[in-house]
């Protein structure tokens, strides 16, 4: 057949086109995986909790510690996370909670004596925000006696747009952790809150 030869080319041919768009396919292929490494590495390179710790985070504690030594519970009206006020009902309920829980530590005669700081434990990105853990360590004197309160943890929290970090505590998510998902329904689930205690 005087065709055939014609035919055979043209499956040669049509072999190495598949292999050339086969190569290229790899090629696109591998560069999108690049592209995807590269821009998980720039996202991750964007959470700052620790890169701030020091020049904003372990300051901001510390006035608020030592705002809270002197009984003075303004400091966290503007600077407690907006989830928290939002789940206490708004801004005027947080504030009549605040002055509840300083007439309570009034009346036991609590006086909180020193807050002792640590670095921060992972960040996360929950939703629009980063998320970080700060640990935590409470002196008190209650009635003229020493006590120190067991391992906590402060929640800092800001903007990924921005380096305005608010806080919360996380004693009270110690013991009930489904709560963080109230306040923060993006985080992940697979995350264990620090310093959870031991069930017996």
């Amino acid at each position: 057949n005087k065709f055939l030869p014609y035919h055979k080319n043209l499956l040669v041919i049509d072999q190495q086109d598949i292999l050339k768009k086969s190569n290229h396919m790899k090629k696109l292929c591998f560069g999108f995986m690049l592209f995807c490494s590269l821009l998980h590495t720039s996202h991750a390179a964007e959470l700052s909790c620790k890169t701030d710790y020091d020049s904003i985070i372990s300051p901001d504690l510390l006035k608020i510690s030592e705002e809270l030594k002197n009984n003075h519970y303004d400091i966290l009206k503007q600077k407690t996370h907006s989830s928290l006020i939002q789940f206490s009902g708004g801004e005027h309920a947080y504030a009549e909670l605040l002055d509840v829980a300083k007439s309570f530590l009034d009346q036991a005669n609590i006086k909180i004596m020193d807050v002792q700081l640590k670095p921060p434990l992972d960040s996360y990105q929950v939703g629009n925000e980063e998320l970080c853990f700060i640990p935590k360590q409470i002196s008190m004197k209650m009635a003229g006696q020493d006590i120190q309160s067991p391992p906590s943890f402060f929640i800092a929290v800001r903007p990924l747009d921005a380096h305005v970090w608010t806080y919360l505590d996380g004693a009270g998510l110690q013991q009930d952790p489904q709560l963080i998902f109230t306040l923060f329904p993006s985080f992940p689930k697979e995350v264990k809150l620090p310093f959870q205690p031991v069930a017996e």
